[in-house]
């Protein structure tokens, strides 16, 4: 993914997100799912438009359980949404690239 994507584990979660100061996009997933090889390209590509605006954060549920439970994530592929360390957002399931866009935007919008 580009370079504003990154993973993060349990140990340094909350300094790259939750300390933030921009948009994090934080990506649950796993790399054997179906639906997740579906959304990663879908998500690359939404990033590549708001690269200075947000960054993503990759955490694979089978590696980080500890972050799985804790954000109450209860199905892959899961987006969550921060913005000064609290949830503003969240999106359970795939979405594509042009619906993803006008998530994006309008949570952009909203925490300006």
């Amino acid at each position: 993914m580009t370079d504003t994507c990154f993973t993060v584990t349990n140990e340094d979660f909350a300094e790259k997100v939750l300390q933030a100061s921009q948009l994090v996009i934080v990506y649950f997933y796993a790399e054997n799912s179906n639906s997740c090889q579906i959304q990663e390209p879908e998500l690359e590509a939404a990033s590549k438009d708001f690269q200075e605006r947000i960054a993503v954060a990759k955490v694979n549920v089978e590696s980080e359980p500890t972050l799985t439970q804790q954000w109450e994530v209860d199905g892959i592929p899961t987006l969550v949404f921060f913005k000064a360390g609290k949830e503003v957002h969240r999106i359970k399931g795939i979405m594509m690239r042009d619906k993803l866009r006008r998530q994006i935007e309008g949570v952009l919008l909203l925490t300006q």
